[in-house]
């Protein structure tokens, strides 16, 4: 069974990750700092994948 195509707003993902401070991220799920630092910085870069597991996990909890 095929799902739905869905479309993710990119730029609120961005600014989400960009924002985050490292207790938000700790209570998210995110456990390492070097995590979040990776993270903001790959977004600062606009280079984000958005198939790996952080970032999945930033997606539901924005939808």
């Amino acid at each position: 069974m095929k799902k739905a195509q869905e479309f993710v707003n990119e730029k609120a993902v961005y600014d989400f990750i960009l924002n985050l401070t490292h207790e938000k991220a700790r209570q998210i799920g995110i456990k390492h700092r070097s995590t979040l630092i990776y993270l903001k910085k790959k977004a600062k870069e606009g280079k984000l994948n958005f198939k790996s597991k952080n970032v999945r996990g930033m997606l539901n909890i924005l939808s």
